[in-house]
């Protein structure tokens, strides 16, 4: 009687709310799965084995938690596809899909898990250039990542669904971080100086173009108001050689008079009287700022500026 009561008590099983169970008779699982609560499986005959289905777990890939710290591992190094060498440190978030074949189909799913995930990664960086991993590219290469562990998973037939990726780092080794910095400052010193180029030249271009319609403008203005005023002086010479060809003594004299308008006033005028036969007009100019002599006009020069009229004895 006691044994049987041993037997009963060693047959009944209690499943957690987080878990579900998966019962094997004579090593072979049942199509069904166990809920949470207290289940009857006879000894000897089924086995039940729990998992954790709705809990998340966390694997750490490159790295080992020691005292609460990330410590990197020596051998995660990847290459990238610029041939480029990066420690990455990422942590995964996975879940259990299908308890049986979790327990039952890969005997490791732990290990399958962390072999696809740097599958996945080795495939995906040797894809990427190392800006777009340490840079703006880095949510488009856990995706990536996501994507293909999961195809390896699935064939696999591990029964885990990866719920999330997280980047803990991408850097260069340290025993290149130096000359990777050097690489990088420079890089960001001639993005610098292309900036500073493109801004001089959005600054210089435009004042330049605006110089250049500017003497266009001003030289477009000149050559019409020349070839106007050609015109102009064109058309009235024109109208003078016609007037000129119908009356050419009385151009003559018109032309000859405007020439006298245009000297005497720049011109000393003397009146000589040579005697009893009348009285003779002689023109006489002088150099500007000097009054001719008596000797030399044949009268008595004045002192004003304007053109004089003086009358000589013979």
């Amino acid at each position: 009687m006691l044994a049987f009561a041993g037997w009963c008590v060693a047959s009944t099983y209690a499943v957690r709310p987080s878990e579900l169970a998966v019962v094997l008779r004579f090593g072979a699982p049942l199509p069904g799965l166990l809920r949470p609560g207290l289940h009857f499986c006879p000894a000897g005959v089924e086995r039940v084995l729990r998992v954790a289905a709705t809990r998340t777990f966390t694997m750490p890939i490159g790295f080992e938690v020691q005292e609460g710290k990330e410590v990197p591992l020596e051998n995660a190094l990847w290459l990238t596809g610029d041939t480029n060498v990066l420690s990455v440190r990422v942590a995964l978030q996975y879940q259990v899909s299908d308890p049986v074949r979790y327990l039952l189909q890969t005997g490791d799913a732990a290990g399958v898990l962390r072999r696809a995930t740097e599958t996945a990664i080795t495939e995906s960086l040797a894809r990427t250039p190392v800006d777009d991993v340490l840079t703006t590219g880095r949510a488009a290469v856990l995706e990536k990542v996501r994507r293909m562990a999961q195809g390896h998973l699935d064939s696999y037939g591990a029964g885990i669904q990866i719920v999330s990726l997280a980047l803990r780092a991408a850097e260069p080794p340290s025993a290149v971080m130096a000359a990777f910095q050097d690489v990088q400052d420079a890089r960001s010193d001639r993005e610098k100086l292309i900036n500073q180029a493109r801004g001089y030249a959005n600054e210089t271009v435009p004042r330049a173009r605006g110089e250049a319609q500017t003497l266009t403008a001003g030289a477009a203005a000149e050559r019409n108001r020349r070839v106007q005023s050609a015109e102009g002086d064109s058309a009235r010479f024109a109208a003078v050689r016609t007037e000129a060809s119908r009356a050419p003594d009385l151009f003559r004299h018109r032309v000859y008079l405007e020439t006298l308008d245009r000297l005497l006033p720049r011109m000393r005028i003397y009146v000589v009287d040579p005697g009893e036969g009348g009285t003779r007009l002689r023109l006489v100019q002088s150099a500007p700022g000097r009054r001719a002599s008596p000797a030399a006009s044949g009268g008595v020069p004045t002192s004003s500026a304007a053109p004089t009229v003086e009358r000589a004895r013979p």
